[in-house]
């Protein structure tokens, strides 16, 4: 079974990653587990509890992972066990995707130096806070997704391109056009 993790922590926002886990967790060969640095319950930005599969130290392995989904949110923290994990799965040329503010913990890691990337999370914010924007802004691209690489990012109100870019990287689609129907299908007219 090829796995998919998905870091939450408290204050994700769950729209941002639930489509793209509701099809990957469709798929007989794949699952997705949620991982987070306790197993009590982490309450999303929208006020859903979610509970925990594993904690993130309890990932020892990267053999069957396939990826890891981040979600934007509030509360980003990165601590050292999950900064081991992204960097990991990234020198493995697994996927590593995160979406609005989620770019945060990737860019703490320093795996976005030399990539293009995007990000809802303005330089601003670090003034405001008194703290070292984390982020190469030489390398940001304005745009709702991109993907450099085994690297995807994506702004929040690009949920559905980071959706679909992530189950194309994933090779989910089985016909020609099958994107662009899920567009179509998922996108508000």
């Amino acid at each position: 079974m090829k796995t998919i993790l998905c870091f939450l922590y408290e204050s994700f926002v769950e729209f941002e990653m639930s489509l793209a886990c509701y099809y990957i967790n469709l798929e007989e060969d794949f699952q997705v587990t949620y991982i987070g640095y306790e197993k009590t319950p982490i309450k999303s930005s929208g006020g859903i509890s979610v509970r925990i599969d594993k904690t993130v130290e309890e990932i020892t392995s990267t053999k069957d992972i396939e990826g890891l989904i981040i979600p934007g949110g509030s509360d980003r923290i990165l601590k050292p066990d999950l900064e081991l994990l992204i960097k990991k799965l990234h020198e493995e040329k697994k996927m590593v995707a995160a979406i609005c503010a989620g770019p945060e913990f990737l860019a703490k890691c320093g795996i976005l130096d030399g990539r293009k990337y995007t990000t809802t999370v303005k330089p601003s914010e670090y003034v405001e806070k008194k703290e070292e924007d984390p982020f190469p802004r030489e390398t940001y691209v304005e745009t709702r997704m991109i993907r450099d690489e085994n690297i995807i990012t994506a702004k929040m109100v690009a949920f559905v391109d980071f959706a679909l870019e992530i189950w194309d990287f994933l090779h989910l689609y089985e016909y020609e056009g099958e994107r662009e129907e899920s567009r179509v299908m998922f996108t508000p007219k």
